[in-house]
């Protein structure tokens, strides 16, 4: 059964992206880029030699991160990690004026962070609820200041 299967998925794996583009010279920003697919697209835009500013809400879990990505063959010099928590407008000024402070323009904006299934009713320091602020009024306010 086994074997059936994985002969089926070698001759039938459907389409698969292969176009390898260059981003050489390209700045991103990637929102929640410790984990899942922040994780696999700021290794994807280093791969393709982007210079990439990963948000990410714990500077701790960021660094890991940066160390995992070095460790898959990511150019850890193009990786820069920066603290960002959009529950918190206060980081989220912060984030964007460290930056600006470096770059110019930013030419990819990847907002990929949220919070989903928050345990419990919550308000944040700025007095929004917590799923709200961050998947919502956060992500507004870091794509303003940035862009």
């Amino acid at each position: 059964m086994l074997k059936n299967a994985l002969t089926f998925r070698k001759y039938f794996k459907g389409a698969q992206f292969e176009e390898h583009v260059s981003a050489k010279g390209l700045v991103a920003v990637v929102t929640g880029a410790n984990s899942g697919i922040g994780l696999e697209t700021v290794r994807g835009l280093n791969l393709a030699k982007a210079k990439v500013y990963m948000l990410c809400r714990s500077e701790e879990r960021g660094a890991e991160a940066k160390i995992k990505l070095a460790q898959m063959g990511c150019d850890a010099t193009r990786l820069i990690v920066v603290k960002c928590d959009l529950a918190d407008f206060s980081s989220v000024r912060e984030c964007a004026k460290e930056i600006l402070k470096e770059e110019e323009k930013i030419d990819i904006l990847i907002n990929n962070a949220g919070v989903m299934f928050y345990p419990k009713y919550e308000k944040t320091v700025d007095g929004h609820e917590v799923t709200w602020q961050s998947n919502h009024l956060g992500i507004y306010l870091s794509t303003y200041l940035i862009m």
